[in-house]
């Protein structure tokens, strides 16, 4: 399917789910995961999802978007398990990746 959700975000006060597509956090009433806090800019930083693919980038906010320590300068491949700084607001990236069926007990 290519609308399942692969990309999970994660912070203190929920989770959304990111299906393929560009998507922006920030504090702004039109981002997809809005992080309330005054450290954040309204369009902070975007995500991009391609299959299991994600991406994340700065969006020239003032307090910057950090990956692995790193302050970003540009789009940068993210991991699951990754925490992103975003101002003063840290996220988790999971992602899920395609698995296999389930076997079924006493069947080997």
């Amino acid at each position: 399917m290519a609308d399942r959700v692969r990309c999970w975000i994660i912070w203190e006060f929920g989770h959304v789910g990111l299906p393929d597509g560009e998507h922006l956090l920030g504090r702004d009433a039109d981002v997809a995961v809005w992080l309330e806090s005054p450290t954040i800019s309204r369009h902070h930083a975007r995500i991009r999802v391609s299959g299991e693919d994600v991406t994340i980038e700065d969006l020239g906010s003032k307090n910057g978007t950090y990956l692995r320590g790193e302050r970003l300068v540009a789009s940068v491949a993210v991991m699951d398990g990754d925490e992103i700084r975003n101002g003063s607001v840290p996220i988790k990236i999971r992602l899920l990746k395609m698995v296999d069926s389930t076997v079924t007990q006493g069947s080997r």
